[in-house]
């Protein structure tokens, strides 16, 4: 069940995305970052009147003070990425979050991984370096120095490492308290966050925070169902497994690009797409 519930995760997150990038053309990577959180969160706070609120254990503030300081970062950072560069070349990047992920959980939660699960980790991650194998002309390192010659791709690459903590203390955060109530705390003060910020920011042009509602409410649903999905998945399995299964948002990412951006070298990309959905299979059956 996990499983298809992180699957279900990647699909919306890669939705939000195109979403997102369709909406940059107008609206600056600070509000879209606020636009992402914000707009969730109609479809996120009526959960409460349905869900017991748990008992907050010793723990579950500090983690998710890390979380919201570290998300409020990478939010904007990835709006920025797929602001100025395809969908298909920044994305593609956050396939080697599983590689960073190998550590992280070992030291904060104590998780250990087997050997197959391993083996899928680096599989999901070989396969993030043929999406971007076009680049291999120009040398066998060159698609992880493209890393440093995009600032899209550099942008997405720090969201990576980060996202690799953020996911391990999300962890923490739900084992603390429950799934769905850490998602409706963790969108309320990460759009609490980039009110203060964008209101400090566009203070004069308050006006483009509510300009084409539907769709930004659009993005907001796509968040919120990415939200339910992801922290429902990570609280049924070892972080690095849900992960590396999100991540076949990469595919959904690729296919949006080519369908609604018309981005180029999609063959090659989708390449290293079936070879991330052989890593996720070793996950899956690990």
């Amino acid at each position: 069940m996990w499983y298809i519930i992180s699957i279900l995760s990647g699909f919306f997150f890669a939705s939000a995305d195109a979403l997102s990038k369709k909406e940059a053309r107008r609206t600056p990577a600070i509000v879209l970052a606020w636009v992402r959180e914000f707009y969730a969160l109609p479809f996120l706070l009526p959960l409460l009147f349905f869900i017991d609120i748990p008992e907050i254990q010793a723990g579950f503030w500090s983690a998710m003070a890390i979380l919201v300081i570290l998300d409020l970062v990478t939010t904007f950072l990835y709006m920025r990425a797929i602001q100025i560069a395809p969908l298909s070349l920044t994305v593609p990047y956050l396939g080697l979050s599983p590689i960073f992920l190998l550590v992280i959980p070992s030291i904060v939660l104590g998780e250990h991984l087997s050997l197959l699960g391993i083996a899928g980790v680096v599989l999901v991650s070989i396969g993030t370096y043929t999406l971007q194998i076009d680049r291999a002309k120009f040398g066998f390192f060159e698609p992880w120095l493209a890393i440093f010659k995009n600032r899209g791709s550099l942008y997405m690459f720090c969201v990576a490492i980060l996202y690799s903590v953020t996911a391990t203390y999300g962890k923490v955060a739900i084992i603390k308290s429950s799934p769905l109530f850490m998602t409706i705390v963790y969108f309320s003060l990460l759009a609490l966050g980039f009110t203060l910020i964008v209101a400090f920011i566009h203070r004069r042009k308050l006006r483009i925070l509510f300009q084409y509602p539907a769709q930004k409410l659009g993005i907001g649903l796509a968040m919120a169902l990415m939200a339910i999905t992801h922290f429902t998945a990570i609280g049924m399995i070892q972080v690095a497994y849900m992960i590396s299964i999100k991540r076949l948002s990469l595919l959904f990412a690729i296919l949006y690009g080519a369908m609604i951006f018309h981005e180029k070298n999609i063959r090659e990309r989708l390449l290293g797409g079936i070879i991330i959905i052989a890593g996720a299979a070793c996950i899956a059956f690990a």
